[in-house]
């Protein structure tokens, strides 16, 4: 039980984590909004507390925090997650 509930928190953490990447990346790489725009102080403090606050800046940490949830997940419960909507179970009545 508590397995599986790890397992939700870290699918969900590692999904989101991935999305506020691809969108970070998106709004300052890709579209360059402008400094103006109150979405980008909005969008920079979070990513200040985010990558300063809980991964201390280490960008090796960042970029393989979703890979190492996933190993966990597998490891744990034999499936990857990476839709973290679809627990264990589903995916693997679904292979079978």
């Amino acid at each position: 039980m508590i397995k599986q509930l790890i397992s939700g928190l870290l699918a969900w953490w590692a999904f989101l984590h991935v999305c506020w990447m691809v969108i970070t990346f998106l709004l300052w790489g890709v579209i360059g909004i402008s400094d103006e725009n109150p979405l980008t102080m909005i969008s920079e403090r979070i990513y200040d507390l985010y990558a300063f606050g809980v991964f201390k800046m280490q960008g090796w940490m960042i970029l393989g925090f979703a890979p190492m949830c996933y190993a966990f997940n597998f490891i744990a419960t034999g499936s990857l997650r990476v839709l973290p909507w679809r627990g264990p179970a589903q995916t693997e009545n679904e292979e079978a």
